[in-house]
């Protein structure tokens, strides 16, 4: 399938494309020539972003090709590779299609478009078990969730690790634990939070730890929802994203092409994520990942044949909203 030949070209490229590296240079150049081909006028915005269009588009679609150090070949250059093969599909549609630049470290690319699209559809390997667990091969997403991070200290008091009494000892560490655990107790709903680093002072294997640094990674489907799980974990907040909502004909063209499909919420954030913030109707899809849905990581997967179901519902939807 040309879909999946042209993931494993971008991912012989390199595992780890970074941001404005040579090797999202190259994947863009790839991704050009494949846009040239499919009828689409090529140009680079100011930001680096690849635009293919046809036409005066009625509707984007897209994805990014940069790449964590640890990736798969789906994450982002799915959503790319099939928005171009919905373009071939649709030879006479005046669509666009566009390749942001280094979604993992910002995302960067699409807060900087030197325009904004009227619509936009982002199609996605779905970074998660959901769909894989519900038998289905594809799912609609109906928003993004919300995200707070920061820390929390505690302070303790260095002692002797031999010769401290246990009844003597203010051992931060200990306080620490008990608040991952609190952390992990708060996340109910739909909403989760992550302990994902700890800092320890002064870090040595035979001192009581006297002041402990952990993160809070927290995130929910609503402002409200993650109002109260911040409150309720009790953190201080250094860095906030608002909840997105999908909506509109993108989100209404998705549930027609593919009828009865389950409905989600993203936990992670997208490209498609920063253009709903800025007024755009937008909506996505999610490909079914296999292997217990593991994402950032060199298994990850999604089968030949939900792909070619979600570029069926892409090239669909596209073609509905071209109408």
């Amino acid at each position: 399938m040309r879909v999946t030949e042209r993931l494993a070209e971008i991912a012989a490229i390199a595992q780890h494309r970074a941001g404005y590296s040579p090797e999202e240079d190259a994947a863009h150049a790839l991704a050009a020539g494949w846009m040239r081909a499919a009828g689409l006028e090529t140009h680079v915005d100011e930001a680096g972003n690849l635009h293919g269009r046809r036409g005066t588009p009625r509707v984007w679609a897209g994805s990014h090709l940069d790449s964590v150090p640890t990736a798969g070949r789906f994450d982002g250059a799915l959503g790319v590779v099939s928005a171009i093969e919905a373009a071939e599909r649709l030879p006479d549609a005046p669509l666009g299609v566009v390749a942001f630049r280094a979604e993992e470290t910002g995302p960067m690319g699409s807060r900087r478009l030197d325009e904004l699209p009227p619509a936009f559809v982002e199609l996605h390997i779905e970074q998660g078990p959901v769909l894989e667990r519900l038998g289905a091969p594809v799912g609609i997403v109906t928003g993004v969730a919300g995200q707070a991070r920061g820390s929390a200290v505690f302070e303790g008091r260095a002692d002797h690790a031999g010769t401290t009494p246990m009844e003597a000892r203010a051992d931060a560490l200990v306080d620490a634990a008990r608040f991952v655990l609190h952390v992990r107790e708060c996340a109910r709903d739909g909403a989760v939070a992550t302990v994902g680093v700890v800092e320890l002072e002064p870090s040595a294997v035979n001192v009581v730890p006297a002041r402990v640094t952990v993160s809070v990674d927290a995130r929910a489907p609503k402002a409200e929802q993650l109002d109260a799980l911040v409150e309720a974990i009790g953190f201080d907040v250094s860095w906030r994203l608002e909840p997105v909502e999908f909506a509109g004909a993108p989100l209404e063209a998705l549930r027609e092409a593919a009828p009865g499909a389950p409905e989600l919420i993203s936990g992670a954030g997208h490209d498609a994520m920063v253009l709903a913030a800025a007024g755009v109707p937008t909506a996505m899809v999610f490909v079914r990942s296999l292997n217990g849905g593991v994402s950032h990581h060199p298994d990850e997967l999604s089968s030949d044949e939900d792909i070619a179901v979600g570029t069926r519902v892409l090239t669909d939807a596209l073609a509905r909203l071209v109408v």
